[in-house]
């Protein structure tokens, strides 16, 4: 599920098709500025020029997979107490698309996924025929033996998943088929979508995968949550 090119956030937040996940791996290393720091954290400033949210006061990133799997299992009741809030309540379904929309940016910018893989390490993405036909004709296999080789039916969803994990085409924490890859990992992990207050369930279970969903959701946990009724 891994990327390593960058991309324009903004244009591929406007579709809900073909999302990549280059956004997630703009690595701020590079250039000396990670705002970033494991399990401590470090505050979110935006970059210049852009609207400056009052979220950047206080939210900190948490960037380590085994202190977000913790936090994650500790916070399960609240998370879900928030997603009942979230369905329930009468906020706008745009507005809150927006925020997170607006959270997801500013997430992705500041975490470099390569450090982490672990969706790729513990998630079956459902891959559709034409993954199938796409990821065989890249490995210059058959489609029958590109699935004896990898997949396995899934009989929850319709399409196959690789039968093991983490993903075989993982190599160092990247995707060595990233071009070609599933088109649920290009869509992982699906915060960029419409109708986020449908798809909450997902994004609760995802916290304890992926460290941008984690942070997503909590910061989304202080934005909206202090509307709730006293």
């Amino acid at each position: 599920m891994l990327a390593t090119k960058a991309f324009n956030a903004d244009s591929d937040l406007e579709s809900d098709s073909g999302h990549p996940l280059n956004l997630h791996f703009r690595n701020k290393k590079k250039n000396g500025n990670s705002l970033t720091s494991g399990s401590t954290g470090s505050p979110i400033n935006p970059a210049p020029g852009e609207p400056y949210r009052s979220a950047f006061r206080y939210m900190r990133l948490e960037t380590d997979i085994k202190r977000i799997q913790q936090l994650a299992q500790q916070r399960e009741e609240a998370n879900w107490a928030f997603r009942c809030f979230l369905k329930g309540s009468d906020l706008s379904i745009r507005g809150i698309d927006f925020t997170v929309h607006d959270l997801y940016r500013e997430v992705s910018r500041e975490i470099d996924c390569t450090n982490c893989a672990n969706c790729c390490k513990t998630v079956h993405p459902v891959l559709k025929p034409a993954d199938v036909r796409r990821l065989a004709k890249h490995l210059e296999l058959s489609v029958n033996e590109f699935r004896s080789r990898f997949l396995a039916d899934n009989p929850e969803r319709e399409g196959s998943v690789f039968r093991n994990l983490p993903c075989p085409f993982l190599q160092d924490n990247l995707c060595t088929v990233y071009d070609h890859r599933p088109s649920d990992c290009r869509s992982y992990p699906h915060l960029y979508k419409r109708d986020f207050v449908f798809r909450i369930s997902q994004a609760f279970s995802n916290c304890s995968v992926c460290p941008i969903v984690f942070n997503v959701y909590e910061q989304l946990k202080r934005e909206l949550w202090r509307q709730r009724p006293r």
